[in-house]
C-alpha cells in the first residue's frame, strides 16, 4: 500500500492524514482514543487500511486533533466528531467516489466518533464497527444508520461484554455480519492479519453487490 502525506483543512487546523489511492471505492478509518494512545499509526488502524487497500479502495487514515502534526487540544469526542466529516469530505473530492461507495472503519473511540458522522450523510456502502466500546459508551444511535455493516470484536474484550454486543448488533438494520475473533481482547494484538483479510473480504462482497 503506497501512501501520500495529505494535509486535511478543517477550519483553522489543518489535520495530518495518509491518502492511499485505489480504484472506485474510497474508505476512511478513524483511530482509538488519543488519551490511551491512539493515532494513526495504531496497529489495529492499519490493519484496517491493508484490508480495505486490498479490496481496491482508496484509503484515507488521519489523526485527531493534538496527534502527530494536527494542532490543537484533544477532545472527548464532539470536536473529532467534526473532523471526520471534514476527512470524509476530503476524502470524497480526492477520489470522486460519492457515499455509495464509500466505507467508514473506525476502532474503539474511532468507531463512537466516526459512525456518528454517518447519521448526517446519505446511505454509505457499509461501515465496520472494532471493537466498539459499548460498555462504555451509547452506540444506540447505530441502529439507523443505513449501508453494510461488519461488527468486529475479540472474544475476551473487556469493553465489549458479550451480552451488550449482542445486544447493539441486535438492534442494526439488515444487512449485517458479527465477527469474534477468539482469544484477542480489545486491542486485537497477534490478530492484525485475520482483522486485515475479513475486512478485505467483507468490503468485497459489498462493491460485488454494486456490480463491481
Amino acid at each position: 500500500m503506497q501512501e501520500e502525506r495529505v494535509w486535511i483543512p478543517h477550519g483553522d487546523l489543518v489535520l495530518e492524514g495518509k491518502l492511499a489511492l485505489g480504484r472506485d471505492l474510497a474508505g476512511l478509518v478513524c483511530h482509538p482514543h488519543p488519551a490511551y494512545g491512539g493515532d494513526m499509526e495504531n496497529n489495529v488502524v492499519t490493519a484496517t487500511c491493508l484490508g480495505l487497500a486490498a479490496a481496491g479502495a482508496s484509503v484515507l487514515r488521519f489523526n485527531f486533533r493534538g496527534l502527530g502534526l494536527t494542532a490543537g487540544m484533544k477532545g472527548e469526542g464532539d470536536l473529532e466528531l467534526q473532523e471526520v466529516k471534514a476527512a470524509l469530505e476530503f476524502l470524497k473530492l480526492r477520489t470522486g467516489c460519492d457515499a455509495s461507495r464509500l466505507v467508514l472503519a473506525g476502532y474503539s473511540f474511532g468507531a463512537w466518533v466516526g459512525l456518528r458522522a454517518l447519521r448526517e450523510m446519505e446511505p454509505v456502502l457499509g461501515w465496520v464497527a472494532i471493537a466498539p466500546p459499548v460498555a462504555l459508551w451509547d452506540f444506540s444511535f447505530c441502529k439507523g444508520i443505513a449501508g453494510g455493516k461488519l461488527v468486529l470484536a475479540g472474544g475476551n474484550d473487556q469493553f465489549c461484554p458479550s451480552d451488550l454486543l449482542q445486544e447493539f448488533f441486535g438492534g442494526l438494520q439488515d444487512p449485517k455480519e458479527m465477527m469474534i475473533l477468539a482469544g484477542a481482547d480489545h486491542f486485537l494484538g497477534g490478530f492484525e492479519s485475520r482483522l486485515r483479510d475479513m475486512v478485505r473480504e467483507k468490503v468485497l462482497s459489498w462493491a460485488q453487490a454494486l456490480g463491481d
